[in-house]
C-alpha cells in the first residue's frame, strides 16, 4: 500500500473518527483506525462496537491496500504536521510497520491486520429520509445540553427523535435529565411519517454533530428499531440505539402558566452570569423576584457573600419569587436566537416554560430549586 495525501485533509478526516475509538480495550483492534487506500481515495474508519464511522478523502494512490494503526498515535502525529503539507504513507506486503513521511520527518508505525475489525451491520435499516445540515444542527443544538449523564436512567442518556402524531407533521427532538427539558421541531421530512421513535445515544449525538460542521448538503438518515445511520457527503456514521422507552415527557410541559415575563435575553444572561459568580459551585442557585416591571436577581452564599442586580422587564402580573440553577438558565439562554426571552411562570414551586418568541417549535422546561425538583420531575415522567 502506498499513497500521497494532504495533511490538512487527513487531519480533518481523523478529527471526525478518532473520538469514537476507546483507547484501552480488551480487543487491540478497537484501539486502532482502519486505513483503506483505493480508487484515488483514502477511507478512514473506526468503531467502539456501538458506533461505526467512516470518512473518505482524496488521495493519490499508487498501490492499493488496507491496514490499521493506533488511533491516538496517528492523530497526535498528524495534528503536529505542517498544515497543507504532503504526506506519503507506504507499507510493503508482509511488513508490520507503515512508514509515514512528511518533509524531513519520518515515522515507522506499528500496524495490525484488519481481518478482526468488527463492522456494525446495516442490513435491517428500513425507514429513510433526508435532512438538511441546518435542520440536523437545529434539533441537536437545541436539545443536547439537556441529555442526562446519569447511567441509572439510561433511557434519558440520549435525544428522543420521533413524530409525535400523524396530525402534527413535525419531526421532534426531546432531551431531559429530570431537572430540565428541551424540545425542538422541524417540518417532517418525506418518508419519516411512519418512523419508529428512537433514542440516539449521547456519544453518537456528539459525533454526528461534529460531522455536520462544514456540511452544506443534505444528510440521509436511515433507521430501524435498533440502529440509525447518517450518510454525509463524505462520511457515514452508524450507531446502535438506546434500548428503552422514553418517558411521557408531555405531561411535565406546563399548559397553564399565565405569568408571562419578557426580557432582553442578552441583558438577562449577562446579569445571571455576573451574580452567579458568588454562588456555590454545587447548587449555583439564583433567585428571581418579580415586582411589576422589575426583575431582581439575587444570589446568597454563606461562604462567598452575596450579589444582586435589577433589570427592567415587561411584566404585569402577580409578584413572584422563584429560584433556579443559574447554569441551567444560562444553558437555555445560549439557545435563544431572538433579542428577547419569554418565561412563563405559575408559582414558586412549579416548572417554568421558556420559549424564544423568534423560534417556533422550540421550548424549554426548567424546574425550580425551592423544591427537590429532581424527585418531583421523576414522579411526573
Amino acid at each position: 500500500m502506498e499513497f500521497k495525501i494532504n495533511s490538512s485533509d487527513l487531519l480533518k478526516a481523523l478529527s471526525h473518527i478518532h473520538g469514537i475509538v476507546e483507547v484501552r480495550h480488551t480487543l487491540p483492534i478497537l484501539s486502532n483506525i482502519i486505513l483503506e487506500a483505493k480508487d484515488n481515495e483514502l477511507i478512514l474508519s473506526s468503531t467502539n462496537l456501538d458506533i461505526y464511522c467512516a470518512d473518505k478523502i482524496k488521495a493519490e494512490v499508487s498501490k492499493e491496500g488496507e491496514i490499521s494503526v493506533s488511533a491516538v498515535t496517528f492523530f497526535e502525529i498528524v495534528k503536529r504536521l505542517p498544515s497543507g503539507s504532503e504526506v506519503v504513507m507506504s507499507i510493503e506486503e508482509g511488513e508490520n510497520e507503515i512508514i509515514l513521511k512528511c518533509g524531513r520527518s519520518k515515522f515507522n508505525l506499528s500496524t495490525l491486520r484488519t481481518d478482526d475489525f468488527p463492522v456494525i451491520s446495516d442490513n435491517d435499516l428500513s425507514t429513510n429520509f433526508v435532512l438538511s445540515a441546518d435542520e440536523l444542527i437545529r434539533v441537536i443544538d437545541k436539545t443536547k445540553f439537556a441529555v442526562s449523564n446519569e447511567e441509572t436512567r439510561y433511557y434519558l442518556n440520549g435525544i428522543f427523535l420521533h413524530v409525535p402524531n400523524s396530525d402534527n407533521q413535525k419531526l421532534r427532538a426531546v432531551a431531559t435529565d429530570g431537572h430540565r427539558l428541551a424540545q425542538a421541531e422541524i417540518p417532517i421530512p418525506e418518508g419519516a411519517s411512519n418512523m419508529p421513535g428512537i433514542i440516539l445515544p449521547r456519544k453518537a449525538v456528539g459525533e454526528i454533530r461534529k460531522l455536520t460542521d462544514g456540511t452544506d448538503g443534505i444528510i440521509k438518515v436511515i433507521i430501524s428499531n435498533t440502529k440509525a445511520q447518517f450518510v454525509f457527503p463524505n462520511s457515514i456514521l452508524t450507531t446502535k440505539l438506546i434500548d428503552g422507552s422514553f418517558p411521557d415527557y408531555q405531561r411535565v410541559i406546563p399548559k397553564e402558566n399565565l405569568n408571562k415575563l419578557l426580557v432582553s435575553n442578552q441583558e438577562f444572561s449577562k446579569a445571571i452570569d455576573r451574580v452567579s459568580t458568588v454562588s456555590l459551585e454545587k447548587s449555583r442557585a439564583v433567585k428571581l423576584s418579580l415586582n411589576n416591571n422589575l426583575l431582581s436577581l439575587n444570589v446568597n452564599s454563606h461562604d462567598l457573600g452575596n450579589a444582586s442586580e435589577d433589570l427592567e422587564i415587561d411584566y404585569n402580573y402577580d409578584n413572584l419569587e422563584i429560584g433556579f440553577n443559574s447554569k441551567y438558565l444560562l444553558d437555555i439562554t445560549s439557545q435563544i436566537q431572538g433579542k428577547e426571552i419569554q418565561i412563563l411562570l405559575s408559582d414558586s414551586a412549579s416548572p417554568a416554560l421558556i420559549t424564544d418568541p423568534d423560534q417556533d417549535g422550540v421550548i424549554f422546561v426548567l424546574m425550580p430549586m425551592r423544591v427537590w425538583f429532581s424527585i418531583r420531575f421523576k414522579s411526573q415522567i
